[in-house]
């Protein structure tokens, strides 16, 4: 899709950058390497972007960075950005004003331990990996929330620190890994959506060893 895109932008001049099948192969090849990960709506918006500020054929460098503007254009932090805010505020996350709420998802999917613990060369690609699947959430239109501190169930007022606590001390977990579970009470009461995202919460706790139902 992208070399179409870009033959029929640059027509003449995407030609004689790639004269033959076989560079067009070896070009298809390292491209494929470097952009392997990145949502087709990035890769959308940044063949916009190239056509209003390369005359030519852009190479992988150009292209890269120009994703990186489509990544401020859905108002998120590049993976790179996220990751090193995630570190800086990894030691109390629920009290840091993050800059979007993908990158509190994003680290509270990795483990905010993990990410305080384990060397960079663990932790980055496993935040990486968690992040673009939190970015394909944001590009589907989902609104992300990070959970409050209290939720309402049966018109009575529940308390979610005593409930991730005894989650916490049921799985013998960090509490900033359980709270993102309970994402699903910011949903509508009665709603399907709530309903689904509590039955993920549900098979992910049961996952982990914690039986107990979540509160509707």
């Amino acid at each position: 899709m992208l070399f179409a895109r870009f033959k029929a932008i640059y027509t003449h001049k995407f030609a004689s950058a790639y004269s033959t099948t076989d560079e067009v192969k070896l070009a298809k090849r390292e491209w494929a390497i470097a952009l392997k990960g990145f949502q087709e709506p990035l890769l959308a918006y940044a063949v916009e972007r190239t056509k209003e500020v390369h005359p030519w054929p852009p190479t992988i460098a150009d292209f890269l960075k120009l994703i990186n503007t489509a990544y401020k254009a859905y108002g998120l932090a590049d993976p790179r950005s996220a990751y090193l805010e995630a570190c800086a505020c990894r030691s109390d996350p629920l009290m840091y004003k993050w800059s979007h709420p993908s990158v509190f998802f994003a680290g509270s999917e990795v483990g905010w331990y993990k990410i305080k613990s384990e060397e960079e060369r663990v932790s980055w690609p496993l935040f990486e990996a968690a992040y673009v699947k939190v970015v394909d959430r944001v590009i589907a239109g989902e609104r992300l929330v990070i959970p409050k501190v209290t939720m309402i169930e049966n018109k009575q007022t529940l308390n979610v620190t005593e409930l991730v606590r005894h989650i916490s001390s049921q799985l013998d977990m960090p509490e900033e890994q359980v709270l993102p579970l309970l994402y699903y009470t910011q949903k509508t009461q009665g709603s399907g959506i709530r309903l689904r995202y509590r039955e993920i919460s549900e098979k992910k706790l049961l996952d982990m060893g914690y039986k107990e139902k979540l509160p509707e």
